[in-house]
């Protein structure tokens, strides 16, 4: 007999097992490390902002802003594209996965909100206007809206409405609720809710007897896979991740048409290059690290702990641009192309190269920009590079023997 509750239960511990197989790997003895200097680098900074807080600042409107963006929670559902055809005779049982899908959710994003309230709790004490009843207001308030916001959400994909259309929604309702709340004007915030809460019956009413918009609902369940996925492949590899393929004109010139000297011992370094420029995915993820790596070394404000930290974002970069390999290597061409195996792990060798090179140059530079006074301690980078470049080959190496023999 169909139970939609243990349908959601057992795709939604499948998810979690997938997960923590996958963390498995990312929170490894160098992350944990990592994580730890770097949040303790980070609370001591908030630390001295605290003391010194600059004035003539509106921190209301900030603690606004971040706790506004991360109350807008998204909905996991778990369905899959099949399920418009084998869970279309039960459609009408599936109120109840839906309800345990958006319970599930509101905890997973309250626990989240609750933990970067907390953090961000000692910054609007510190300001210049302290109303602990607002607080107190403003916490309640993001609660309740986040819980009517994923009914609204999926009334909306019941609809057909945009999920951007529905985040600039819910933003805004948030925004206007918490940083009045804020502000003391706790009326403003009780209004915020009845609006919210009267929208939601408006669209419960008109889709009272709407089925189920499957094509909306998968695509949406689709997309927060594969951004999981994406997150997951920062750090590892990671099976089921489709990457698209999209020209950057403006990278067209790394990409110049091969001379006259163009042979099969530089076929490889082209296909790797040119493939990474014009990837959807792994182009972005490294340039996402290198931005993240950098605003980290500009906030810390100490040295020594930039330094770490610029060491570890190499590391990080040299490993994940490591799985490109694996994801480019055993595509059609190389497997066509009439040329020794040696050729394709040497493209990828120069590839490693120059990409951890450019790498290891613009978080020197960055480093060296706020830290004029301890440039030498940039050299680290290039020997963590060469480092990690020579393991990174050596295990490459190895295995191709191991899968030969």
């Amino acid at each position: 007999m169909f139970n939609a509750r243990t349908l959601f239960d057992k795709r939604s511990t499948d998810n979690r097992k997938e997960v923590l197989h996958y963390s498995r790997f990312i929170f490894n003895g160098h992350f944990i490390l990592f994580l730890s200097v770097a949040f303790g680098a980070l609370m001591l900074q908030y630390s001295d902002l605290l003391k010194h807080l600059p004035r003539g600042i509106n921190y209301h409107f900030i603690i606004a802003l971040l706790l506004s963006v991360s109350a807008i929670a998204s909905l996991r559902t778990y369905f899959k594209e099949a399920d418009q055809v084998f869970l279309l005779a039960y459609e009408k049982q599936l109120n109840s996965y839906v309800k345990k899908s958006i319970m599930a959710a509101f905890i997973k994003q309250a626990v989240i909100w609750t933990i970067l309230f907390a953090l961000l709790f000692p910054l609007y004490q510190a300001g210049s206007h302290f109303y602990p009843i607002g607080m107190a207001c403003a916490y309640v308030f993001g609660l309740v809206a986040m819980k009517l916001g994923l009914f609204v959400r999926w009334s909306a994909m019941k609809l057909g409405m945009s999920n951007m259309a529905v985040n600039i929604l819910l933003f805004l309702i948030l925004m206007a609720g918490i940083y009045n709340s804020l502000e003391g004007v706790y009326f403003t915030a009780l209004g915020e809710l009845a609006f919210l809460a009267g929208l939601l019956y408006l669209m419960n009413h008109i889709t009272k007897n709407y089925v189920f918009n499957w094509e909306t609902v998968i695509d949406y369940e689709h997309e927060l896979t594969q951004r999981q996925y994406k997150t997951i492949n920062m750090f590892t590899d990671v099976k089921g991740l489709k990457d698209n393929v999209r020209r950057r004109r403006f990278l067209d010139g790394l990409l110049k048409q091969p001379d006259r000297k163009y042979n099969q011992k530089s076929m490889f370094l082209y296909l790797f290059k040119r493939n990474f420029v014009r990837s959807k995915d792994a182009f972005w993820i490294i340039i996402r690290l290198v931005v993240i790596g950098g605003l980290i070394i500009w906030l810390v404000r100490q040295p020594i702990i930039a330094a770490i930290i610029g060491i570890f974002l190499i590391y990080i970069v040299v490993l994940q641009s490591s799985q490109f390999y694996k994801q480019q290597a055993y595509q059609l061409w190389p497997q066509v192309w009439p040329v020794r195996e040696e050729l394709v792990i040497d493209g990828f060798r120069q590839f490693l190269w120059q990409l951890s090179l450019v790498t290891a140059i613009v978080i020197t530079l960055i480093y060296v920009a706020f830290y004029p006074g301890h440039f030498y301690y940039a050299a680290a980078f290039f020997i963590i590079m060469w480092w990690t470049n020579q393991q990174v080959m050596n295990k490459l190496k190895k295995k191709m023997t191991l899968l030969k023999d």
